[in-house]
């Protein structure tokens, strides 16, 4: 695995706010996409169209995200005890206008992955070849294996594409079956060729409850979101050409990759927690 970290100098409480962004860019290369690359199953079943020979699957790995931008944040609202403003606890009221107005906190995650993990060229669905081993498609000689750019113009919903006269991402053309116990001449999966990308935003809303002088002392209410604006990231590329939807954008879930599933697009789930400090 190659990559480059950047991150950006943190910025430690300016005015109760905290900043650490990162950008990460990589190339990730292996010979297995997983414990069972070397199938002992059915034939057509298999990664490998020679399950003896590992380094046919050598290339871009197929969890790689080439690219992702992270940023931290909190900020402390400037209201309160210790803080910029209405900082007075000298009587009760300034005591109550405090547990009302003071000690409140946001905070959060923000992950964008501009890209998405590379496209497996599928197995087919029928045809014979060896125990164990795959039989995937053919690359037809000329035609160029991507359609479109767009992944919204290819979404697919209810077993066919959503927009009329919709383009998948894959073009239809450039895949053809292979013949019994023939090899493909596509590679094991396509490097250039991307699933969608994703992003996320993860919120942290925090609220301290002072229960004496002691600044260390306080009750501490705090509501979690992840993926506080329920954004919703596009699904994986239907990439089996025999598929009706082939080359669309298989809706907006979970994306499933080599049979395991991973969450592309999890919906806004929300928490409450309290802690005390003593």
């Amino acid at each position: 695995m190659g990559a480059v970290d950047v991150k950006l100098p943190q910025s430690r409480g300016y005015h109760g706010l905290t900043l650490l962004g990162s950008y990460s860019i990589r190339k990730t290369l292996t010979n297995t996409a997983g414990k069972d690359i070397q199938h002992g199953g059915p034939a057509g079943m298999g990664l490998l169209q020679n399950p003896h020979n590992l380094m046919e699957a050598y290339g871009v790995a197929l969890y790689e995200m080439p690219q992702t931008v992270l940023l931290n944040y909190s900020y402390e609202l400037p209201f309160g005890r210790g803080r910029k403003f209405l900082s007075g606890t000298t009587n009760w009221a300034q005591r109550v206008l405090d547990g009302i107005v003071g000690g409140w906190a946001v905070a959060g995650v923000s992950t964008w992955n501009p890209k998405g993990t590379p496209v497996l060229v599928h197995n087919m669905d029928t045809g014979t070849t060896a125990p164990g081993a795959a039989l995937r498609w053919s690359l037809a000689p000329g035609a160029g294996v991507k359609n479109s750019n767009s992944y919204s113009g290819a979404l697919v919903a209810n077993g066919g594409f959503v927009h009329q006269n919709a383009q998948g991402v894959l073009n239809p053309a450039a895949f053809v079956p292979t013949p019994d116990y023939g090899l493909s001449n596509a590679p094991f999966v396509f490097p250039h060729v991307r699933n969608p990308g994703s992003f996320f935003t993860d919120a942290t809303l925090l609220k301290k409850f002072h229960w004496s002088e002691n600044a260390a002392r306080y009750f501490e209410l705090r509501m979690e979101a992840i993926n506080v604006f329920n954004h919703a990231n596009f699904g994986p590329i239907d990439n089996d050409p025999s598929s009706p939807t082939f080359g669309g954008i298989t809706g907006k879930g979970a994306c499933v990759i080599v049979g395991v599933e991973r969450g592309c697009n999890p919906p806004r789930t929300m928490q409450i927690g309290a802690r005390l400090f003593f």
